[in-house]
């Protein structure tokens, strides 16, 4: 099936190889893929490696199983494919003949004729057309891509929603990256459409389907953003919205894939980063702050539970299932013209007349501090809640369990906590090469430093601190990044200081300075071998 290449193959360093296509008809595919690679010169790939691979590769062709073939050529294919440049064409075969072994009937195994037959429930088949159809976009052979990757899908599409997802989402890319909307769409369609029927047929489980649901509203919340116009809120409001809803309720489930699929903490970051993009400081920061305590909760930090867990215990075992709904964002009515221009020129009105100011907002984000005159001018919804978050689309957060600026009673406690252990800490300098101070701490003290940082550059002076703080005693064994910490700390104490006493408040001065020690003996602590550290700490 596989011809060894008969156009020389061109390789960095003047490599070129040229095998008679008399001869290649004579050889085995697997004796002409040992030829050639035995003739790559030695820097530009590990040849003993791909010899092992090939060699492994005939003993279970030999043996009957085909399949298993399949996947150690798969493996040659994927080293010359990240190789790039010149092997791509060689690449390329290699992954023909994986799709050719694949198709095979296993010796060992000929009651599965009918599964091979139909091409529905072969992985191996699956993963050797993704392979050829990503090596063809690379090579710039769209249409035999598209063919591949559809291809793929359909070697998959009776094994379950999940390992279906995975081969749609390389569709998806494929269609995205090269702006074909209409069969982008199309393919996500495809995908929700999979997942409402596994649910209808009862073939597939909650952990399944929230798994591939998290993988589509993903994929879907970046193709949104690509969007003119107000793509990116969209997109923010996606992931906040339905994406950690999915989140939420897999975390309630124990038996899910380890790592399969995002926690409910890089959820919120991702949100963040999206509003950040657009522009929204605001709810960048409310994220941010939703973040750091969503990790804390998932680690079991301090004692913290789960929020997944708590929504189990508290609505039971229908309030972390699959629901329909997580996948009808943005298939509501569409608005006319004269109600558009409505609402835009009432949100226009309403914004000349709020006297808050931003930064004011982004404390209410974080502390909660919601004046009496605030308070009434909220939509009817309790507190800050309807400014400070795109809610239309986050139906897990009822009324009752939001604090005044709408965020989540329980992280917004989480939150404290983390910012009690800053309240404590004695301020001092870094301890390299020791343990964390705790299990988790290295995790929940970095998104602790990206809120503070946020919050300073906000100038939000006062507010910054807590996290920062909180961030430098969860991070000591990070000398340069507890020093960051502490530099920022002293930086928000000065200007505080600055603003609201012109520099005379001798608390202030004197916490500015201890911090600004704090910082410099982080990064003294690292010792005078480290010249980075000690020009900072200078």
């Amino acid at each position: 099936f596989l011809a060894a290449p008969s156009e020389s193959i061109g390789w960095k360093g003047g490599y070129s190889s040229r095998i008679s296509p008399l001869t290649s008809v004579k050889r085995s595919a697997m004796e002409s893929l040992v030829n050639v690679i035995t003739s790559l010169p030695p820097e530009a790939v590990d040849r003993q490696r791909l010899l092992e691979c090939l060699g492994n590769a005939e003993k279970n062709r030999i043996g009957g199983r085909m399949r298993e073939a399949s996947k150690w050529i798969m493996q040659v294919g994927a080293t010359l494919h990240k190789k790039g440049g010149p092997a791509m064409p060689l690449a390329e075969r290699v992954f023909q003949h994986a799709v050719h072994l694949a198709k095979q009937l296993d010796g060992e195994n000929p009651q599965e004729f009918l599964l091979v037959e139909q091409e529905g429930n072969n992985p191996e088949l699956g993963d050797a057309y993704t392979w050829l159809g990503a090596t063809e976009a690379a090579l710039g052979k769209t249409a035999e891509a598209e063919t591949h990757y559809k291809a793929a899908a359909k070697a998959i599409e009776e094994r379950g929603v999940v390992d279906l997802g995975d081969k749609l989402l390389h569709q998806c890319i494929f269609f995205r990256n090269r702006d074909n909307r209409e069969k982008y769409e199309a393919t996500i369609r495809r995908w929700e459409n999979a997942i409402r029927d596994a649910h209808k047929a009862g073939d597939e489980g909650d952990v399944a389907l929230l798994t591939s649901t998290i993988g589509c509203l993903l994929e879907k919340a970046i193709g949104i953003a690509k969007n003119p116009g107000d793509g990116l809120r969209m997109s923010a409001r996606l992931r906040g919205g339905p994406i950690a809803r999915c989140a939420l309720r897999l975390e309630a489930h124990p038996l899910r894939p380890a790592k399969s699929s995002p926690s409910v903490g890089d959820v919120y970051e991702l949100t963040a980063q999206t509003y950040d993009k657009a522009g929204d400081k605001k709810l960048c920061i409310a994220y941010l702050g939703r973040c750091a305590a969503a990790t804390a909760c998932s680690l079991g930090f301090a004692g913290l539970t789960p929020l997944g867990e708590c929504l189990r215990d508290e609505h039971g075992d229908e309030g972390v299932a699959w629901t329909s709904d997580l996948l009808d964002f943005g298939k509501k009515k569409k608005e006319t013209k004269e109600s558009t221009s409505k609402e835009a020129k009432e949100s226009t009105n309403k914004d000349t007349k709020q006297k808050k100011s931003e930064i004011d907002e982004i404390v209410d984000a974080i502390e909660g501090e919601t004046s009496d005159a605030d308070a009434g001018k909220t939509n009817g919804k309790k507190g800050g809640a309807a400014t400070l978050y795109d809610d239309e689309d986050r139906k897990d957060v009822d009324e009752a369990a939001v604090d005044d600026e709408g965020m989540p009673k329980r992280e917004g406690a989480a939150l404290q906590v983390l910012f009690s252990i800053g309240d404590g800490w004695k301020m001092r300098g870094g301890m390299p090469g020791k343990p964390e101070v705790m299990e988790g701490a290295e995790d929940v003290g970095t998104k602790l430093y990206v809120l503070g940082q946020q919050l300073f550059a906000a100038e939000a002076w006062r507010e910054s601190q807590r996290p920062l703080r909180a961030s430098a005693a969860l991070i000591m064994h990070m000398p340069f990044q507890q020093g960051a910490a502490c530099h920022y700390l002293a930086c928000a104490y000065f200007h505080e200081n600055m603003r609201d006493h012109g520099g005379k408040e001798e608390r202030l001065r004197a916490y500015a300075a201890g911090a600004f020690q704090a910082a410099a003996a982080a990064r003294l602590s690292l010792g005078p071998d480290e010249p980075k550290a000690v020009k900072e700490a200078v």
